[in-house]
């Protein structure tokens, strides 16, 4: 079975985009934000060949969410080290996916399952995160001041619903 697939391919790339938009945040935002927003369409292009082409592999059901997180959870502490976003927001979010990461490899110690099942919630949460991030980037690429406190809020509520849900999810598979 081909395990570098289009889609998996475009994956590695956004996985390799993370440290060049870290070094690139700080000395050039406008070439940042440019990078994100290539990073997030290649993540909505892959999925789309990956569903269309039939060529979903195991590989790429790991290295997707994989990639997302990388890039959104940096995006969140490069903002909140440099004071664009409280710290708690920051906090959150990455805690959500480290919580995620530990009951994936609790859930496959336990049962051998690697395979990992986006839900809805989880969906709906990466788009808040991905919009949040790109409106952030640019307000501050083009120096305004937009209140986006209700906005991120709504990213966090997200975020905690979506724990929960995995979470049942997760503990159903041991009940």
């Amino acid at each position: 079975m081909r395990t570098l697939t289009v889609p998996n391919f475009l994956t590695v790339l956004r996985i390799l985009a993370v440290p060049i938009f870290i070094i690139f945040f700080r000395k050039n935002l406008q070439i940042a934000t440019i990078i994100f927003f290539f990073a997030i369409i290649t993540d909505v292009i892959d999925g789309v060949v990956a569903r269309l082409s039939k060529s979903r592999t195991l590989l790429g059901s790991m290295l997707d969410p994989l990639a997302d997180k990388l890039l959104i959870d940096t995006a969140f502490v490069l903002f909140a080290l440099n004071n664009y976003i409280p710290d708690w927001i920051s906090i959150v979010i990455i805690s959500r996916d480290l919580l995620l990461i530990i009951g994936w490899l609790l859930t496959y110690i336990l049962t051998a399952n690697i395979k990992v099942e986006p839900s809805v919630f989880g969906k709906i949460t990466n788009f808040f995160e991905s919009t949040a991030v790109m409106i952030l980037l640019l307000t501050a690429v083009f120096a305004k001041t937009y209140d986006l406190t209700i906005y991120l809020y709504l990213t966090v509520i997200m975020c905690i619903i979506s724990l929960v849900d995995y979470s049942i999810k997760g503990i159903k598979k041991f009940g």
